[in-house]
């Protein structure tokens, strides 16, 4: 299980480190990982509230005075975001959209 922790780290930091760091991540990963036993565990996937959140943003915009014909292009938009993306709003960062 640490292995499969470890090359997973790993896949997601290769963008980002050249091979003499991944190396050296992947050292430094053993070593602190070495006295703690690492088990698989089921978590529970949280509830994707990306509508209720929405629709709370649409409805600050209405109370802000947009245009209905803005508040359907925030909504229009931010659906096809979110559809695209396929994540709980949450969990969206600057860094991960395109």
């Amino acid at each position: 299980m640490k292995e499969e922790l470890i090359t997973g780290v790993m896949q997601q930091m290769l963008p980002y480190l050249d091979n003499a760091q991944l190396k050296q991540l992947k050292q430094v990963l053993e070593q602190l990982l070495f006295h703690y036993k690492v088990t698989d565990v089921e978590v529970k996937k949280a509830e994707d509230d990306s509508g209720e959140l929405m629709a709370m943003f649409i409805a600050t915009k209405r109370i802000e005075g947009c245009s209905e014909k803005t508040l359907k292009y925030y909504q229009t938009m931010i659906g096809a975001m979110i559809t695209f993306l396929g994540k709980n709003v949450r969990r969206i960062l600057t860094e991960g959209l395109p």
